[in-house]
Parts: structure tokens; C-alpha cells; sequence
């Protein structure tokens, strides 16, 4: 996976990575640090192999690495985190080489992972391909809401939270 190997030492997404967890360090909800992204990226990436979706595992693992790395915009200026990532994705895809067919379809199933933004893409049918939907099942399958000791006080909706019965 040459092009995850190039991202995770491509300065700038290591500097926004520390910049969120500085900015998450009192947070009680979930964090957004590479624990998640890893996480996204494996559960994906089993159903993926499990479901024979046939998807492309690299861009599992790029989609779940730059998903949520525009958060320190949303904490910072009020930016919708996913529109801020899908954007410094595509930045990141240029610096990095990745081929720009596969970078536009990897942004926008990170703008299509938000309900705000995936409004935007009304009327476009990519936010509702396999990939979109596997990669938006597996961020919210990461997230351990039923032991969550936040629950309680979470901004989500009961229908919102990841509960075991939803999982596969």
C-alpha cells in the first residue's frame, strides 16, 4: 500500500493527527485519532473481504485515514469537519501522487460521511455507492456507544448510536 505508506509520512497530515489530539485531549466523547482511522479501516476492510464487495483496499485505508482530519477545523472556525477533510484530502492526494480518479471518489464518500455535507451531493450518485456506504457503516460501527461511560450527555440519537444489534 505505497500511497498509505506516502500519507503517513507526509508532514502535514502528522502535524493536523497531533494538532486534533491537543485539541481532543479533555474530550469525553469519541476521539478522532488513528486508533479510529484504524479502526474504520479494518472493519471495513474485513466486510469488504467478507461480503466480497471487491472494493480497493487502499483506498479503504486512505479513505479511513483522512475521514475525520479536518476536525481541528470544525473545533477552530466552525467548518463542517467532513468538508474540511474531503478538501485537505484532495490536497494531500496531489502531494502524495495519488491518481486524482480514485482521490475525487475517496472525497467525496468523506463529504457523503456527514449528514450536512452529504446534502451537497444531492442529485450525484456516488455517495451512494458501495464504497460510500461500506466506509460510513464502518465509521459508525467503530464507535463503542453502548459502553460508552458519555452516553448519557451524547449529542447523538438514540437511532444515531452504534449499538451491538446494528453491527452487521
Amino acid at each position: 500500500m505505497e500511497y498509505v505508506a506516502r500519507l503517513l509520512h507526509q508532514e502535514q497530515y502528522r502535524k493536523n493527527v497531533k494538532k486534533i489530539a491537543r485539541l481532543e485531549a479533555d474530550r469525553i466523547y469519541c476521539r478522532h485519532n488513528m486508533e479510529h482511522f484504524m479502526d474504520v479501516a479494518r472493519l471495513a476492510q474485513i466486510r469488504n473481504l467478507k461480503e466480497q464487495l471487491g472494493l480497493d483496499e487502499e483506498m479503504i485505508y486512505l479513505y479511513a485515514l483522512l475521514h475525520d482530519i479536518g476536525r481541528m477545523k470544525e473545533y477552530e472556525q466552525g467548518i463542517s469537519h467532513a468538508a474540511a477533510s474531503a478538501e485537505f484530502a484532495g490536497e494531500i492526494f496531489a502531494t502524495i501522487g495519488y491518481p486524482k480518479e480514485k482521490g475525487d471518489i475517496i472525497c467525496r464518500a468523506i463529504l457523503a460521511h456527514r449528514r450536512e455535507t452529504c446534502e451537497e451531493l444531492h442529485g450525484e450518485k456516488l455517495w451512494q455507492t458501495a464504497f460510500t456506504q461500506l466506509m460510513k457503516w464502518a465509521d459508525k460501527a467503530s464507535r463503542m456507544c453502548f459502553a460508552c461511560e458519555a452516553a448519557d450527555s451524547c449529542k447523538w440519537s438514540e437511532e444515531e448510536k452504534n449499538k451491538p444489534e446494528t453491527w452487521f
